[in-house]
């Protein structure tokens, strides 16, 4: 056959695995001592704590083992052989136990002699097992060289046995045969696991043979030691039993990559158990096999492809049935909460074996270390706490910070093993170049210091230890609290405070305890501390206090000098002044915490005790207030309430300010600490409790968050008597909207501390929402008419500029909304008469807008490209813009003209009977009080109107707008909408009948009408026209002497 080269030789195919690690729950420590640590430490370098086993010969004599399977020896030109060490307990050093002392065989090869065997880097110490006298270790990567014409060289693995003290060594090669090369036992690799049978016989692992399906090989201690010779290479045994070569189908599968030994068929002789990880297509299995015949019973298979399941297994009765059950370690398990993101996190699973051949659905252990490798080492710890029950150790090598490792101790019960650890033991050395590996190995059911309690070996390769911890014995406590009275009259006071004269009711706390624990013969002490009102929170009042110290805790020290004495101390409490506090009707926890004095033990090398992990340590007893509730102290009240609002509906928009009119009443007994509490909803906010209604009682009401819930809570009394009936006005202010439905809901309910009814009916008050807006459109024309014809202007065929067609013409437009509910989504439509019989009428150059608006138009505008400026605000959309209210703006127009220039009624040019453009507007929000604008800049087409003179026009656009919602999740029933017509008037001027008279006409008149009146006065004067007639002189004396005589007389 040609030779096949193996995937990976297993150059410890578990080594590379450790190699290729990278990083990965708390508990409480329990029994193991963390810090009266044993910790051996082996050459640097050596992988010192690969491999660790108890080594009791003999009662009286413990040791502990170690392997190191790259340490150096004194075998002549043997480099990194691997030693196993003894170490002496207590502590004293270990030294190498000498196995082999050996150089490599050689043979004679073409006259040249040549090793046939090769120990350099062998890995002995890889595996180590003690039964009694008995110990092997095993070399898994020795190579033995099969053919002696070829330097190939096959990992057959070898094992040493020593006895008698370390006194007599033999050499066990199972693999080391004729039968070489991958296809046969070449690449066997025995030893590479180990254990013993019950009756001392040896089971070995060789993972590697035919074609690495690998076997497993039992043999008798008593047969290798016999006649053994070191000559003797090729030895057979007589009861050797191994498993045989497989369909090919069962290629590199791994068989005996773990093995262990149990009880399982019923005939109280035990099976072998042998882990295949790489078997069943990669998902893994574990094999129970019969010893006599090495013939296969029953098969366990993994759930996960590549999981190693059966990378390790023990055998342990964790239920205490007397029936073996089966740990298997899958340490590459990889959860998959997330398909994208699985966390390798390593599995363990127990197996509970309920009768010959049957056992339960596997109770599976899963880690939350990410590739802590949870399960690569697995033992039996025996029971650590003395409880019943076996115990387990399950390692997680590189888990924790820095890749430390863990290991993680798990208590037996009667189902199984309890699925929260008891007790992490975290490796003490940090990863340098590779892990500690502290957890890779581990070996327990041995007790070292005779305390009867089994301790536990942590190897630590790559740190190079190995650590022992030890059991600590464990006291189980029996604590009792006795109060006398247990119901307290606050009327009957009795004791009187030291110091003052003050009385007070009180009452008397027995604290009682008694012990009992394996290996515990001096006395102990308990701590103890007592709490009262312990369920008051901190910082509340405490009802209670200790009558010598006015204290709510006391700690104090029990002393119990032997197992199940019963030792009691008495403490006299007393009762606050029932002003000094609300709660009448809860009781009063009076609680009892204890812990063990450790100060109390002599230090040394013993372990102190420990309480036991899982009873409890503290103790609660309650006593209670007599309170007026009948003979029973029972008080069961009758809570009703009813509430409603003096406002419903509430418009959106609105100050909305509700008034919650609530009447509590109670129909039975007091309801003691009533509170009214009020869930407010998120629209509203509470505001204050009404006082200025007499009929209305004023409470004290608190604003309060509780579990991000808003609420007001009120006092109704303590207690809200028998009888109580009132009413009682709480305000708020409701705004929010956005998101409400048709309805606010406000929760309402009377809570009391009553046992029974304590609370009232719940009161669910719906009140309902309403949206309403009013909205007005709006418009003017600027100018409102147009006079023709025009002064100045002519008519041209091809016009550039907006002059040259006619005058200004703009029609602005409002969309107001009064509110009060906010509007969106509105649609506003304008119909634009634009031309008629192919004439243009209103020729649109602009369109403007403000506020939320965004419009478009049915046609393209300014299709002749005419010229026009960029507008600015004119004072009319200025109006509009800013809410003004002039009504010279702000008003549909009529234009009328003054009877002597009509000379028949206008004709109305609209989109009914001329051609329009239909601008389209949607309007986004509008708030209360809020406008949007929109404002048509046009020319009038003068000469379209020039040729139909003394035609008077009515140019009318048509405006309208409907709301389509509102920016609410409640919608009126109906939405507003309207419309209006917007118009400009277009008359004519009266004829102009005047004429021009030339200059020289009106000089020749002006020169004309000088002569005529110089000839006119020439006349006059030659006619004496202008000579004046005097009067006589007696006339004038006559006068002066009146004249003298009107001045005498005054």
């Amino acid at each position: 056959l040609r030779r096949r080269q193996p995937p990976c030789p297993l150059p410890f195919a578990f080594l590379l695995l450790l190699l290729l690690l990278v990083l990965s729950a708390p508990a409480v420590a329990f029994n193991l001592d963390e810090e009266k640590l044993t910790v051996y430490s082996g050459p640097p370098g050596s992988y010192f704590g690969y491999a660790v086993d108890f080594y009791i010969p003999e009662p009286g004599r413990v040791g502990v083992l170690v392997g190191a399977p790259k340490a150096n020896t004194s075998q002549p030109d043997i480099v990194q052989g691997g030693a196993v060490y003894h170490c002496a307990w207590p502590a004293a050093g270990c030294h190498q136990i000498p196995f082999d002392n050996t150089n490599n065989r050689k043979i004679k090869v073409n006259g040249t002699r040549e090793p046939i065997e090769f120990k350099t880097n062998q890995w002995f110490g890889a595996t180590v097992k003690a039964h009694k006298e008995k110990v092997v270790a095993c070399a898994p990567l020795y190579h033995w060289r099969t053919l002696k014409d070829s330097p190939e060289k096959d990992p057959v693995g070898t094992c040493y046995v020593a006895i008698q003290n370390f006194s007599a060594y033999a050499e066990y090669s199972p693999c080391r045969n004729s039968n070489a090369d991958p296809e046969g036992q070449g690449f066997c690799q025995a030893g590479f696991s180990l254990d013993f049978y019950k009756n001392g016989d040896l089971i070995v692992g060789g993972p590697g043979s035919f074609y690495w399906q690998g076997q497993v090989i039992t043999a008798s201690i008593a047969d290798i030691i016999a006649n053994y010779s070191f000559k003797d290479i090729l030895r057979k045994l007589a009861r050797e039993k191994q498993t045989g070569v497989a369909p090919p189908t069962y290629d590199d599968n791994y068989m005996g990559y773990s093995v262990a030994a149990g009880e399982f068929t019923g005939d109280s002789e035990q099976e072998l158990v042998a882990g295949v990880p790489r078997g069943a297509q990669n998902f893994g299995y574990v094999s129970i096999i019969n010893s006599s015949d090495l013939t296969f019973i029953q098969n366990f298979t993994g759930e996960q492809m590549a999981s190693y399941f059966g990378y390790t297994v023990a055998v342990s009765d964790v239920n205490n049935d007397g029936l073996d059950d089966i740990l298997v370690g899958a340490p590459l398990f990889m959860e998959r909460e997330f398909e994208s993101k699985p966390k390798e996190v390593g599995q363990v699973y127990l197996y509970l074996q309920e009768s010959a051949f049957l056992f339960q659905d596997a109770q599976i252990l899963t880690s939350t270390e990410v590739f802590g490798r949870f399960g690569s080492a697995i033992t039996h710890l025996g029971d650590l706490n003395q409880d019943g029950y076996n115990d387990i150790a399950i390692g997680a090598p590189f888990a924790g910070e820095d890749r430390r490792g863990k290991v993680f101790i798990y208590n037996g019960y009667s189902n199984g093993l309890n699925t929260n650890p008891s007790q992490v033991l975290n490796g003490a050395w940090a990863s340098q170049s590779m892990p500690s590996g502290f957890g890779f190995t581990l070996r327990g059911d041995s007790d070292v210091d005779k305390n009867d309690y089994p301790d536990l070996i942590v190897g630590a390769f790559g740190a190079g230890k190995a650590v022992v911890y030890r059991a600590r014995p464990v006291v189980t406590v029996n604590a009792l609290l006795i109060l006398n009275p247990m119901i307290v009259n606050p009327d009957n006071k009795t004791c009187q405070l030291p110091g003052s004269q003050l009385l007070v009711a009180c009452f008397t706390v027995r604290v009682c305890a008694a012990f009992e624990g394996q290996s515990i013969s001096d006395a102990i002490v308990l701590k103890g501390e007592l709490q009262l009102d312990s369920l008051k929170q901190k910082g509340a009042v405490k009802r209670t206090l200790f009558f010598d110290y006015h204290q709510s805790h006391h700690y104090f020290s029990i002393v119990i000098e032997r197992q199940k004495q019963l030792r009691c101390q008495d403490f006299l409490v007393y009762l606050r002044d029932e002003t000094e506090f609300r709660d009448k009707l809860s009781p009063i926890n009076i609680n009892l915490n204890y812990s063990l004095d450790e100060s109390h033990f002599e230090d040394g090398l013993t372990v102190k005790p420990i309480l036991n992990y899982y009873q409890k340590s503290s103790v609660t007893e309650q006593a209670y207030i007599l309170v007026d509730c009948g003979e029973d102290n029972l008080c069961i009240p009758d809570l009703q309430l009813s509430a409603m609002p003096d406002k419903d509906p509430l418009i959106i928009g609105e100050e909305n300010c509700v008034m919650l009119i609530i009447n509590p009443r109670n129909d039975g007994e007091g309801a003691y600490e009533a509170e009214l509490h009020i869930k407010i909803p998120p629209e509203a906010d509470y505001t204050r409790v009404e006082r200025n209604n007499k009929a209305l009682r004023v409470l004290s009401c608190d604003y309060k968050m509780e579990n991000e819930t808003r609420m007001v809570v009120c006092d109704l009394g303590n207690p809200m008597v028998a009888g109580a009936n009132f009413s009682t006005g709480i305000r708020f202010s409701v705004q929010h909207f956005e998101n409400s439905d048709f309805s606010i809901n406000f929760e309402l309910q009377i809570k009391s501390s009553n046992k029974i009814n304590p609370t009232s009916n719940l009161v669910n008050l719906h009140i309902n929402i309403s949206a309403v807006a009013q909205v007005q459109v709006r418009g003017v024309s600027h100018p409102p008419q147009i006079v023709l014809p025009l002064h100045n202007w002519e008519p041209k065929d091809e016009p550039t500029k907006e002059e040259e067609l006619g005058p200004l013409v703009e029609h602005i437009y409002e969309l107001h909304n009064i509110g009060p509910s906010a509007i969106n989504n509105t649609v506003l439509h304008v119909g634009w008469p634009v031309s008629s019989r192919e004439e243009f009428l209103l020729y649109i150059l602009h369109i403007q807008t403000h506020g939320p608006l965004h419009c478009q138009t049915s046609s393209p505008i300014n299709t002749m490209q005419i010229k026009f400026a960029i507008p600015q605000d004119t004072p009319e959309l200025a109006a509009f813009l800013y809410n003004s209210t002039i009504s010279h703006y702000i008003r549909r127009r009529e234009v009328t003209v003054a009877e002597p220039y009509r000379r028949n009624s206008a004709k109305i040019l609209n989109c009914t009977n001329v051609k329009c453009i239909l601008i389209s507007c949607n309007v986004g929000q509008l708030e209360r009080g809020k406008s949007a604008a929109l404002k048509i800049r046009s020319r009038l087409w003068a000469q379209t109107f020039l040729q139909r003179k003394n035609d008077p026009y009515t140019l009318s656009s048509n405006v309208s707008f409907e709301v389509k919602n509102m920016p609410y999740k409640v919608q009126p029933a109906k939405l507003p909408r309207g419309s209006i017509a917007i118009r400009t008037s277009v008359i004519w001027s009266t004829p102009n009948v005047s004429f021009v008279i030339p200059l020289w006409v009106i000089i020749l008149a002006i020169l004309l009408g000088l002569l005529v009146l110089a000839m006119l006065t020439l006349a006059l004067w030659k006619c004496g026209f202008f000579d004046r007639a005097r009067p006589p002189q007696d006339d004038m004396a006559d006068r002066e002497q009146l004249t003298n005589n009107k001045t005498t007389d005054a």
